[in-house]
């Protein structure tokens, strides 16, 4: 396996996350531990503190974790978090089925690596978490995958009823045949189709929810790192965590007056913040199970469309008995998640990273700072079949982000062809200069008349323009192959327009490299940084 860094400049990322990675002053003023700064790493875990009961902690993190069938060494991972010095590397992710697009598996290998360097480097436990985004409720985004099936993208999608609730809520019965056979009929069968089966079947069984699909297969295939799971949708760690839920309540004007200025300073310094700022952040859950807005005027909490109201103090006090039917929001689940665990760094996506930007100081309104927001690895997968014919054609990878129009445009002007941008220019010029000179002609014989010869030439430009066009045509034809290979490189990179990590299911790989794919990749990562692209040849 061969991996190339590409930069992140010349593909579609936002400008924010361009320049994090790139650290500029910018937008680093913005956080508190500054990326791939091993300084700022030594500093922020010297100066840890963590208050939370850690024996609790990992008392709950065992049972939490007991329904994803653990290895011993994250049942090992567990356990060292009751010693006082360890810290944790975190990330998470909405429970795509099946697992989900590509940049799943970069986030949890990026946690993995980082805290074998950072233990390495620190002298003290450091251990990767994920954290499932078991509170999300739009079940609509987590219940379809992309597919190649051939040179084109297939999806497969399921329905769940009642959609509303929180995804960990749902269980696969209902769907999880429907999808087993469209996936199946999606990709080819090979060696190594069995062993993904074996892992996908007895993970995404008939009996289990969401969220224990998705942790299992996890654990399958990071389990042997010590990869721990976590959550918010349980009611003991909900009871250990609701402080930060009424912190949320009681500095309810000051967090939001902080988001507002800090989205305003990042506008002013030429980015856009990423979520839309409301005076709550919490969510309840109603009598149906379904998550809904907690809304606040200033004065009172409300849920619209219902009777639901409370003052500050009556909100507070419905949490502290009921924490479990409020839920953070994107806000919020940081705080939560850190109050949790005692997090060093969390591995992020060029979204998240953008939404801490906007949470600048937040975390002080909970006695509590803001980790490391370390970018997570982005990559593309460059197969044998596409890097052969990479060669044959003279664009870049960053190139094939064009429409399939231009690139094909592109390719005929670049080529040895007639260049018919010229030809067809000197004789519209030509045209241009005859006209001039018969107008005038025309003109003096009737002055009326002048104009009309001017259409005439219009019109001949026109038909010129049909003429190159079919010219065009005629030359795409005749460079078929390398049209059908320019469809097959943009198909495979940029798959429904979109970067490949966050369109194609990792299993698609899987499938087709062995369900150890991913352990040789983290080897071949171990001396990369996350600073760039990587073009990874398989």
């Amino acid at each position: 396996m061969k991996i190339k860094s590409h930069p992140f400049s010349e593909l579609p990322f936002s400008n924010l996350f361009r320049d994090y990675t790139e650290q500029k002053s910018e937008i680093l003023n913005f956080f508190d531990v500054h990326p791939f700064s091993h300084e700022d790493l030594k500093k922020r875990a010297k100066e840890f503190t963590f208050s939370t009961d850690r024996d609790k902690v990992a008392d709950l993190l065992k049972v939490f974790n007991s329904k994803f069938s653990p290895s011993e060494k994250t049942l090992s991972n567990i356990d060292k978090l009751r010693d006082p010095s360890t810290l944790a590397v975190v990330t998470g992710q909405q429970m795509v089925l099946y697992g989900g697009p590509l940049f799943t598996v970069f986030k949890t290998l990026t946690a993995i690596q980082l805290a074998e360097q950072y233990e390495s480097e620190l002298g003290k436990p450091v251990v990767p978490v994920f954290w499932l985004a078991d509170e999300d409720h739009d079940i609509e985004e987590i219940s379809g995958i992309n597919l190649f099936s051939r040179d084109d993208v297939k999806k497969c999608s399921v329905s769940f009823n009642q959609p509303g609730k929180r995804v960990s809520e749902y269980t696969l019965d209902e769907v999880i045949q429907e999808l087993e056979t469209c996936v199946k009929e999606g990709i080819i069968e090979t060696d190594f189709s069995q062993d993904l089966w074996n892992i996908l079947e007895s993970s995404y069984s008939k009996n289990h929810s969401v969220d224990q699909a998705f942790g299992l297969m996890l654990q399958k295939l990071f389990g042997r790192y010590g990869l721990i799971l976590t959550g918010s949708n349980d009611i003991s760690i909900k009871n250990l965590t609701k402080s930060t839920l009424t912190q949320s309540v009681a500095k309810a004007d000051d967090i939001f007056d902080r988001l507002k200025e800090n989205t305003k300073k990042l506008e002013k310094a030429g980015y856009k913040g990423q979520v839309y700022l409301n005076n709550s952040n919490l969510f309840y859950i109603d009598d149906r199970g379904f998550r809904v807005k907690v809304e606040y005027d200033g004065d009172v909490w409300f849920i619209d469309n219902s009777d639901k109201r409370w003052n500050s103090n009556e909100l507070i006090n419905e949490i502290d008995k009921s924490p479990n039917r409020f839920s953070p929001n994107v806000f919020l689940r940081p705080v939560l998640q850190d109050k949790l665990l005692p997090t060093l760094s969390y591995v992020a996506g060029p979204g998240e990273i953008a939404y801490y930007a906007q949470m600048n100081g937040v975390y002080d309104y909970f006695d509590q700072s803001m980790p490391q927001i370390m970018p997570r690895f982005s990559g593309t997968f460059i197969e044998s079949s596409v890097d052969r014919i990479f060669q044959k054609l003279p664009f870049s990878p960053a190139d094939y982000n064009k429409r399939i129009e231009d690139l094909e445009s592109d390719y005929i002007d670049q080529t040895d062809q007639p260049d018919l941008e010229k030809i067809f220019g000197d004789w519209k010029q030509r045209i241009d200069a005859l006209t001039v000179e018969k107008k005038s002609v025309i003109g003096e014989i009737d002055p009326t008349l002048k104009n009309t010869a001017g259409k005439a030439s219009s019109t001949y430009f026109s038909e010129l323009d049909k003429l190159k066009g079919k010219l065009y045509k005629s030359l795409k034809q005749q460079e078929k192959t390398q049209m059908e290979r320019i469809y097959k490189i943009q198909t495979n990179l940029y798959p429904n327009g979109n970067l490949q990590e966050r369109e194609i299911a990792f299993i698609y790989y899987l499938n087709k490299y062995g369900t150890d794919l991913f352990d040789e990749l983290l080897i071949s990562l171990e001396n990369h940084k996350s600073d760039t692209h990587k073009l990874i040849y398989l």
